[in-house]
């Protein structure tokens, strides 16, 4: 990245977290209280961020996997940089469903009384396997250069590289074997640890039985389709801006065309079967998602912006890292439009009829629109995982530019 669209998007994550920090005092002030979801929409914007960051770690975490399990040598330079990925959105997953409970201090609860037949007390213990997976890797990929950064007269903040790899004055070929098996090894765990974590996301939503949209088999695999979508393209997006490998950003976008393709074709199934299918609960929710108040979030925002635009353009433009790139960036941008229709619609149909009419109070209406607080501190959280991305990449070697997954990083 030039250093002067680094300064620019260091001031706009400063900028972002300095505007939202009002919509954050205000949630830990008073709770959920400033919030518009209530009783019967008891989960809002926050959650499809979310699930959003849930995706995008996803697509960092194939890569990884692909260059130290299977040991695809392609890959490898983009190794460092997909590890850091996956820990700083882990952070920003973290944080936005922290924000989204409703006593953010009984967390605890999590470690001294767990249920073991609860699916989020299993996304508690896979995350936080992960995020601790994650954080070794990434150590363990850039300690060599951390060694030689503590060791180099020129370099500033000498004595803190010496921190960060933990006092270490010398790196030698059996301390390069050595890291190298501890982060195959690692990798290997991260696989099963990663798919249990991924796929107890999408049963959590799978397995409740009152919302009749997310109540099939099919969520689990929309769920990993529309994760290997987003994730790829932010990844093939990175790999542009901070790698200018051109064959890679090519190939990535081929695997974002395939996927693309495929998630449109399951949201047509799943149009297809629910109309087909002509439950009264499941039919107004897709009508909710199609021609209801936020129709235009599903019809010009997920399928115009971001399904017809890119698809066109990795069609014609594939051999195009340019345009590559601004196809994935468009299915960034947009994707929160696709976990803000999924989660949303099956929430905003009444499941008892008639109970609209019964009480009347405005955390028991099903009609939702995030209000100010709610985008303030969506800001807050996405500025603050962006500055620390961006910090990252200037001041860690997380950035190769071998084929080994090396580090030559210029300031």
């Amino acid at each position: 990245m030039q250093r002067t669209s680094f300064y620019f998007f260091i001031g706009l994550a400063v900028l972002g977290l300095l505007v939202g920090s009002w919509g954050m005092v205000q949630r830990l002030l008073y709770g959920l209280n400033p919030v518009a979801f209530g009783s019967y929409v008891p989960w809002g914007l926050w959650v499809a961020f979310y699930l959003l960051f849930l995706g995008l770690s996803a697509g960092a975490f194939l890569v990884t996997t692909l260059a130290y399990v299977f040991e695809m040598e392609r890959f490898h330079r983009l190794g460092r940089l997909a590890a850091y990925t996956v820990l700083i959105v882990l952070l920003c997953e973290v944080l936005f469903i922290t924000l989204d409970l409703g006593r953010m201090s009984r967390i605890y609860r999590f470690l001294i009384s767990p249920s073991f037949t609860s699916l989020m007390t299993w996304m508690f213990i896979l995350f936080n396997a992960m995020l601790i997976i994650y954080a070794l890797k990434t150590f363990f990929l850039i300690r060599e250069d951390l060694v030689a950064w503590s060791q180099d007269p020129q370099r500033k903040g000498r004595n803190l590289y010496r921190l960060l790899a933990l006092g270490k004055s010398d790196y030698s070929p059996a301390d390069r074997a050595r890291d190298h098996k501890t982060v195959h090894g690692l990798s290997l765990i991260s696989l099963p640890v990663g798919l249990l974590f991924y796929g107890t996301n999408g049963a959590f939503f799978a397995i409740l039985m009152n919302r009749p949209i997310w109540n099939s088999a099919l969520t689990p695999l929309l769920f990993i389709v529309a994760a290997v979508l987003s994730g790829g393209a932010l990844i093939a997006f990175l790999t542009h801006v901070f790698l200018r490998d051109d064959e890679l950003v090519t190939s990535l976008g081929k695997a974002v065309l395939y996927n693309l393709v495929i998630l449109v074709f399951l949201e047509i199934l799943q149009f297809f079967v629910g109309y087909l299918g002509d439950n009264p609960r499941v039919v107004a929710a897709l009508d909710l998602i199609a021609l209801g108040d936020y129709w235009w979030t599903f019809w010009i925002v997920h399928l115009g912006l971001g399904g017809l635009i890119p698809l066109l353009i990795l069609i014609f433009s594939k051999n195009s890292p340019r345009a590559v790139t601004w196809a994935c960036a468009l299915i960034v941008l947009t994707f929160l439009a696709v976990r803000f229709n999924f989660i949303i619609p099956d929430l905003a149909v009444y499941k008892l009829e008639g109970l609209e009419h019964t009480f009347y109070h405005a955390r028991l209406r099903t009609h939702y629109t995030p209000n100010l607080n709610e985008w303030l501190v969506s800001l807050w959280v996405v500025s603050l995982g962006l500055l620390a991305f961006l910090l990252g990449s200037r001041w860690l070697p997380v950035i190769s530019s071998d084929h080994r997954g090396g580090m030559q990083h210029a300031h």
